[in-house]
């Protein structure tokens, strides 16, 4: 018997999280897999969803044993759900089931998702019919449908792949009624929704383009021009490319005001932002309870107003644990509204116990954060300060150089244009900075007594208000240092039963001990007795963990790094760390992250050297970077797990390596570790920790060249290279030559790369290490190849297979045949090609290395196409490109792209070889890969030739051949004849003589380099 409960209507809603309703009760779905079934079934609705299918939506290509069951268990919880009385065994009127799987039944009206696409069909109708207003009305109501991101907190493959459908045609339909707004004339409303929307999506150009025409026609051509800008510098950043036809023209348009706009709008909407910039945004948080400091913000603001040609420079200067950083980012923080282009930031360690930050290292970061991709970053420190000076010209950029320790460091790191303006903190005065740049200097004292109590009562309470006399003591025992008071307070908030004046003169008998020692009586003085007080009240173990995280080298650590650090567990390094944090002796980076003011880094590093033997703290070093080489180790054998063999050998640390869940985990942890890996490298270089060095250099090499992070690259292998050199560790040397070369040949510097690896290979040669050998033969072979030396390449090609197999290296042999593969077919050996893939490619699958896998099917491709055999060619890039992309393989990505553009080229497919080019070409802008940005230019100048447009391939021409032509490369001269013959051609255009020539001369791409 159904009961009238089960005759009312079942509502399934999948615009935002999954629900269903039964009348008005809300159905209780249960946990995130059962929802994903009803999803499925729901936009399936009355048709029959296979188990499989089922299966395949929840969990991929990877199901659990269980999954039939667990499939089973969810049906059954759905039936419950949806038909509560109905008897175990009777059939369902909701749920069916349906052959081998099951059928939702769902009247029209039932899913909201439907009911969206209807209301837009009938939008779209309207408007065709010319009822703009009705358009607009069945917009808004499909439109109101959506609560948030479709299907969230649904996991698993088809809700992935459901949840990017359903917002682009979202998005679509946003677009049509933006412009169905414009035509009725409500330019003001629609910029007021636009631009929101644009910040959610800066890279679609047809929301862009929407807010331009909405803002010029309400009045304000300034603004709209400036949205267009920045559109522009962010696809340039984001993906090297320009602004569509479409939005150059809207752009043109606005800037001659066209009538053909239509005129503007007397009104404005004010919701409408004025600027929508793409900018980084480094500053750091503003300081809790700031207090005080009102006469410095006031001089500041003063010394901001420009006064020259150049940027103009502030140097805040002052002793250690005065403010200097918190009054910097707190007046930073308050006019970052007057710098729209962005705020940069950087802690220039000036005064650490260890090294201070290079100003090479700091303009690195700057240009990262500029859109720079690693492979551009010039290696020397002039170049890239030139290219730091250039990107800024005519910004609007705040600069915080924060730490600096001498005018040296300071220098690279000045924009050249006076639209920027730059702050600097030293505890030097920087006169150099005045003398050479105009700089305006402030003088930082201590706080004024009013303002230092008043910090006091702040951070501590009622306490402080009512012994004002014990309040004023406390701060002048602090040296009225607002470092010093905020540890000071910490400790009296952790100590609620003590009056101010027991706790102040608590802090006067531990001074009197200082003074003892050191009777030196400064301000210092009174620093370090509010930091040994402070120090005094924590138990043995965090005291302990105190001293030692004054040694380590990085920025900061987590509580897996401590805890190898200090020889505990991680839980328990964890609630230490929270204990020093509510301490404020060390502070949170990041989540899950801490490091120490330099003051306080100093400070225990000199309780360490008084109170922990040299073995143990040799010894906590030691284990510290035991475990970064076991957990880098970890990490490389998840993401590489096929090279394992050629990584340095790593002994365990003794202490778990942190978890992370596959490929984009591991990635993930190496990405967060790099500062600290790399500061970990330099210090063990030369203190006394070189195999750590090089061991942690080798391990990371790999992830260092994928991921386009040269300049790290550089300073690491770098610092191994020397740390092998003093030692006299000449296989170390090999390694580190060979590293470097990798990372000049990746940058396009050749002739560097091939001299790293002739040193490699005399090293390797001189102490009989056959398995370097074999590599510098084979990365030889690559930088000749890439030079236009074919022969010389092929020759070492087989010189690498012959040792290669010789010391049963079946990497190293996979990796020279395929690079063999790819000269055979460079010079017409069809047949010798096709045998060194096929065995390259057997290999690569017998030991489970993924990325040569996909460069070998490549390089199929490749020879495919060059036999006619389009289909197959494209097939096989397709495999590649999946594979690539599934791994993580970026170069083989975009490698496999732009093979798969000149397949469907050569195919006659010249539009659909377009989208696969300029893919390629985003993918590889991002990467700062120019040779595969040269290829990507060439494939879409054929393109766009074969179609009519000698304009737009005239361009992508010019841009390929200045890129071949700065790489030396051998397609220089091909690009330069398809030009001439581009400008001699004849009145028959784009089917005529120049486009034989086109196609006859296209380059080969060499898709298989593998070092």
């Amino acid at each position: 018997m159904v009961t009238a409960d089960h005759a009312r209507p079942l509502l399934v809603r999948l615009l935002g999280p999954v629900r269903a309703w039964q009348g008005d009760r809300e159905l209780e779905l249960g946990g995130p897999q059962r929802q994903v079934v009803l999803g499925l079934l729901a936009l399936r609705a009355n048709q029959a969803v296979s188990r499989s299918e089922l299966i395949d939506g929840i969990w991929g290509e990877d199901p659990p044993p269980s999954a039939v069951n667990a499939l089973h268990v969810h049906v059954a919880g759905l039936r419950r759900a949806l038909e509560p009385h109905r008897p175990s065994r009777a059939p369902g009127e909701f749920l069916l089931a349906a052959g081998p799987g099951y059928s939702l039944r769902l009247e029209p009206g039932d899913l909201d998702a439907q009911v969206f696409g209807r209301r837009v069909d009938a939008a779209r109708g309207s408007r065709a019919a010319g009822d703009l207003s009705g358009a607009a009305r069945e917009f808004d109501a499909a439109l109101r449908l959506w609560q948030a991101v479709p299907l969230s907190g649904a996991p698993g493959p088809w809700a992935e792949i459901e949840r990017v459908r359903l917002i682009e045609v979202r998005l679509t339909a946003i677009e049509e009624r933006a412009e169905i707004m414009l035509m009725l004339g409500r330019a003001a409303a629609a910029a007021a929704e636009l631009a929101g929307l644009v910040r959610e999506h800066p890279l679609r150009e047809g929301l862009r383009g929407q807010l331009m025409l909405a803002l010029y026609r309400c009045g304000r051509q300034a603004d709209a021009l400036a949205t267009f800008a920045a559109g522009r510098r962010l696809l340039r950043q984001e993906l090297g490319l320009e602004p569509g036809q479409g939005l150059r023209r809207l752009h043109e348009q606005i800037l001659a005001a066209d009538a053909a706009l239509g005129p503007p709008a007397a009104a404005v909407t004010a919701a409408a932002p004025k600027h929508i910039w793409a900018a980084p945004a480094q500053l750091p948080g503003d300081v809790d309870a700031f207090t005080g400091r009102v006469g410095e913000l006031a001089v500041l603001d003063k010394f901001a107003r420009p006064a020259g040609p150049a940027a103009m420079v502030i140097c805040v200067s002052g002793t250690a644990g005065v403010g200097k950083t918190a009054l910097a980012v707190h007046w930073a923080r308050r006019i970052r509204a007057a710098f729209p282009d962005g705020q940069l930031y950087v802690n220039l360690r000036g005064y650490d116990p260890g090294q201070p930050v290079p100003a090479g290292d700091a303009l690195a970061g700057f240009l990262r954060a500029l859109g720079v991709p690693g492979q551009d970053i010039p290696r020397e420190v002039d170049e890239r300060a030139a290219a730091y000076r250039t990107l800024l010209d005519d910004r609007r950029m705040l600069v915080v150089l924060d730490n600096a320790s001498s005018v040296e460091q300071v220098c690279p790191l000045l924009p050249g244009s006076p639209s920027s303006l730059v702050l600097v903190t030293s505890r030097d005065s920087l006169a150099g900075l005045v003398v050479r740049h105009g700089a305006r200097r402030l003088d930082l004292d201590t706080l004024p007594p009013q303002d230092a109590e008043a910090l006091l009562r702040v951070l501590i309470g009622d306490r402080a208000e009512v012994q004002p006399g014990a309040t004023a003591l406390l701060a002048r025992q602090c040296a009225r240092l607002p470092l010093a008071l905020r540890v000071a307070a910490e400790l009296a908030a952790a100590s609620p039963a003590m009056t101010v004046t027991q706790l102040s003169g608590e802090l006067a008998d531990e001074q009197r001990r200082l003074d003892l020692l050191d009777a030196g009586g400064d301000s210092g003085s009174a620093v370090r007795g509010v930091f040994s007080w402070s120090y005094g009240h924590l138990p043995d173990e965090p005291a302990r963990t105190f001293r030692l995280l004054g040694l380590s080298p990085g920025p900061d650590l987590d509580a897996c790094a401590v805890a190898a650090l200090t020889g505990v567990p991680p839980a328990r390094a964890s609630r230490t760390l929270e204990l020093l944090a509510r301490t404020h002796l060390i502070h949170r980076t990041r989540p899950g992250r801490y490091g120490l003011h330099d003051l306080l880094r100093a400070y225990a590093a000199g309780l360490a050297g008084a109170a922990d033997a040299e073995g143990e703290r040799h010894a906590a070093l030691t284990r510290l970077f035991d475990y970064f080489l076991a957990a880098a180790a970890a990490a490389m054998d998840i993401l590489v797990p096929a090279e394992r063999h050629l990584r340095p050998r790593i002994h365990g640390s003794g202490l778990p390596t942190p978890p992370v869940a596959g490929a984009a985990g591991a990635r993930a942890w190496l990405d967060t570790e790099r500062a600290v890996l790399v500061a970990v490298i330099t210090h063990a270089s030369t203190q006394g920790w070189p195999a750590h060095a090089t061991g942690l250099a080798g391990t990371l090499y790999r992830y260092l060249e994928t991921g386009a992070h040269f300049p790290d690259a550089i300073t690491i292998h770098s610092a191994a290279h020397d740390a092998a050199r003093r030692t006299g560790d000449r296989t170390a040397e090999a390694t580190a030559l060979t590293n470097l070369g990798i990372i000049d040949w990746r940058q396009g510097r050749y002739r560097q790369a091939a001299g790293h690896h002739r040193r490699a290979l005399e090293v390797s040669r001189a102490i009989g290490d056959r398995f370097g050998e074999a590599t510098a033969l084979n990365n030889l072979g690559i930088i000749y190849e890439r030079q236009g030396r074919r022969q010389q390449a092929a020759d070492h090609y087989r010189r690498t297979v012959t040792l290669s197999a010789e010391l049963a290296d079946r990497s190293g042999e996979a990796r020279a045949l395929a690079n063999l593969g790819g000269i055979d077919c460079v010079l017409g050996r069809y047949a010798q090609a096709a045998g060194h893939l096929q065995r390259a490619l057997v290999l690569f699958r017998e030991i489970g290395d993924h990325q040569g896998e996909a460069a070998v099917l490549a390089g199929l491709g490749h020879l495919d196409g060059l036999q006619g055999r389009y289909e197959r060619a494209v097939e096989n890039y397709r495999q590649a490109l999946g594979l690539a992309t599934r791994i993580g393989d970026r170069p083989g990505e975009v490698e496999a792209r732009n093979g798969t553009g000149a397949a469907l080229l050569a195919a006659g497919q010249p539009v659909q070889a377009r989208a696969e080019h300029r893919a390629a070409l985003a993918l590889a802008s991002r990467m700062g890969d120019k040779y595969e940005q040269a290829r990507a230019h060439d494939g879409l100048a054929v393109t766009y030739h074969l179609t009519g447009g000698r304009g737009r391939a005239r361009r992508h021409w010019q841009h390929a051949l200045a890129l071949f032509t700065v790489l030396g490369a051998p397609e220089t001269g091909d690009v330069q004849d398809r030009l001439i013959a581009l400008d001699s051609e004849g009145p028959d255009g784009p089917d005529g003589p120049a486009v034989k020539t086109t196609l006859s001369a296209l380059p080969d791409p060499q898709d298989v380099c593998l070092t």
